[in-house]
């Protein structure tokens, strides 16, 4: 047991991920995982508090986490992506599988309705290998 203890896979945290132009296509286009995506704005009172549920959530929901690519854009600095996704307002949720957009959300979610969408979500794909 001991020291290396620390360093088994029990005390690995998946994170949501932060996306940006140079690793989209590594991270998400290429993705065999269904994939959420929020679209945010650091300056945006609702991103912020959405950004921290997305966070909670992935924090309390590993095996959710494992089952679905989170990722996080930030618009600002992924001017390219917005774009591309036609994004108009934030908070933006994409849900995508096969670089196909199969729903959208826009708007601040309360917890317990984000964590649903994010399990039906995945649901949708369990089966599939």
């Amino acid at each position: 047991m001991g020291l290396f203890n620390i360093f088994s896979s029990k005390n690995k945290s998946i994170k949501a991920l932060e996306i940006n132009e140079a690793n989209f296509n590594h991270e998400i286009a290429e993705s065999n995982l269904p994939v959420v995506l929020d679209f945010y704005a650091s300056w945006c009172q609702p991103c912020q508090v959405m950004s921290s549920l997305i966070t909670r959530l992935v924090k309390e929901n590993q095996d959710l986490a494992q089952k679905v690519k989170i990722g996080k854009v930030d618009i600002e600095a992924n001017p390219r992506l917005a774009e591309m996704f036609k994004i108009r307002s934030t908070p933006s949720l994409l849900f995508i599988h096969e670089q196909s957009v199969l729903e959208r959300s826009s708007g601040l979610l309360p917890y317990n309705e984000l964590l649903q969408k994010i399990q039906d979500f995945a649901e949708d794909f369990e089966t599939e290998d």
